[in-house]
């Protein structure tokens, strides 16, 4: 299995709103994950709320379907460390968004199938979520459901939320974990965490996110879980100031975003531009990203 991952750090600087240069560096990893990112960018380094948001995108590369051997017995088509397919796809999306008020193609994606079409997750079946909320800060408890809400509105994807879970972070966080969840993909996993257990938001990175993907022979990829890791020390911090609940939910929002299959833009009226400027949530291409990301196939396959 080939693990691919790139990193796309960011600046955010609250009070003067200055917006710096970004370096991506991509990643290839076989097995084993590699650790390394480059950072850039002209942003005041004395002020202290500055912070880097460092934007993980995770998939796995298509598994092989197996083929029937010589005495016509037809072998497992699903990977031992996969679950069964199907689990609670119906035959249409459970909910269609509205189309954007204003057109705008201001917006990237990810990942791409070969025939140009986006990677995102199935609108057929339930994305279920659970949150490691130990060390949430104070006054966060209203983040992470209105972000979701937000993203669910957009896309279509319904979103489940399981509850609470003692689950740690991992950078190779396994996508089928039955003991824990059950023979369905493990669910999305939400952190309040630190550096010390998440060892990516070391320095200024206030936020992570990503998604795994899975296909077969070739043919079309499809989300099916994935992570978001919040520095609940930095947050803590930036929800001390009048305009922090605010910057606060625009990270999150970003970063789900990049879980659902969003990438950079050169927009800096976007959300999804690789600075926050001024916070006012999704913007009028964000939407149109999200929106096209409601398009994407069932899958009951998988």
């Amino acid at each position: 299995m080939e693990l691919n991952e790139t990193r796309t750090p960011r600046h955010v600087d609250a009070n003067a709103r200055k917006r710096s240069s970004a370096t991506a560096v991509r990643i290839l990893l076989a097995g084993l994950l590699c650790a390394a990112a480059a950072f850039g960018g002209a942003a005041a380094l004395d002020d202290p709320r500055i912070h880097e948001l460092l934007d993980i995108r995770i998939g796995t590369a298509p598994r092989a379907v197996g083929v029937a051997g010589n005495d016509g017995a037809q072998p497992a088509s699903v990977a031992p460390e996969t679950p069964p397919p199907g689990f609670e796809e119906a035959d249409e999306p459970l909910s269609t968004p509205a189309r954007p008020a204003v057109a705008s193609d201001s917006y990237r994606f990810l990942a791409v199938n070969g025939d140009g079409s986006p990677v995102g997750y199935s609108p057929c079946r339930p994305l279920h979520y659970v949150v490691n909320a130990a060390l949430a800060p104070a006054g966060a408890e209203h983040l992470v459901p209105d972000a979701i809400s937000a993203i669910s509105a957009a896309t279509g994807i319904t979103f489940v939320y399981d509850g609470t879970t003692a689950e740690q972070p991992s950078a190779q966080r396994p996508p089928y974990q039955p003991e824990a969840y059950g023979e369905r993909w493990a669910p999305l996993l939400i952190s309040w965490t630190t550096p010390e257990a998440a060892p990516q938001l070391k320095g200024k990175v206030i936020g992570t996110g990503g998604s795994t993907h899975f296909g077969y022979d070739g043919g079309p990829k499809t989300f099916v879980t994935g992570g978001l890791d919040l520095d609940a020390p930095q947050i803590a911090n930036e929800l001390q100031h009048p305009d922090g609940p605010m910057y606060a939910t625009a990270v999150i929002l970003h970063e789900l975003s990049h879980v659902m299959g969003l990438d950079h833009v050169e927009d800096h009226t976007q959300l999804m531009y690789p600075e926050i400027g001024l916070p006012e949530g999704l913007s009028d291409g964000d939407l149109n990203g999200l929106f096209q990301l409601s398009k994407v196939p069932c899958r009951k396959d998988l």
